[in-house]
């Protein structure tokens, strides 16, 4: 396979996912009224009972710090997150975490995405799936480095 075919392969196949990802993640978490970020946000803070500043949070969703902002602000607004270590006017330096309800609800997705991963895996073999990560991590991480 020439490179340029491999490199039309891969794009095309990590925009295929990415496309499938979102639209799956719209259909899965319409019943929430959240949006894919708040959605990835609230699941790592999940993980993360201490809480989590924005800036982890940006950087563990991949997204701008401004839209964290945003985010953020709209969760606390929908009494999802609470603020557990005030950063003062710069919120991105305190910490956030779920509230009661925030949980709630962030467990109910998890056990969305816990089913849909299992769905999308089913047949295959589990080494296949963590060689599959590990060497998606990988490449992320190299291109990502380019």
């Amino acid at each position: 396979m020439y490179d340029t075919e491999r490199f039309y392969d891969f794009s095309g196949l990590v925009a295929q996912a990415g496309k499938a990802l979102r639209a799956a993640q719209e259909k899965y978490m319409k019943g929430f009224g959240l949006r894919s970020v708040h959605v990835s946000c609230m699941l790592h803070l999940l993980g993360a009972p201490e809480g989590l500043s924005a800036t982890e949070l940006s950087e563990l969703c991949g997204v701008d710090r401004a839209q964290i902002s945003r985010v953020t602000s709209e969760l606390l607004g929908q009494g999802l997150l609470r603020e557990t270590e005030p950063g003062g006017k710069r919120r991105y330096r305190g910490a956030l975490a779920l509230t009661g309800a925030g949980r709630e609800r962030a467990e109910a997705m998890n056990a969305i995405v816990a089913d849909r991963l299992a769905f999308v895996s089913e047949g295959l073999d589990a080494e296949d799936v963590e060689a599959f990560y590990r060497v998606f991590r990988t490449i992320v991480g190299r291109l990502r480095d380019a």
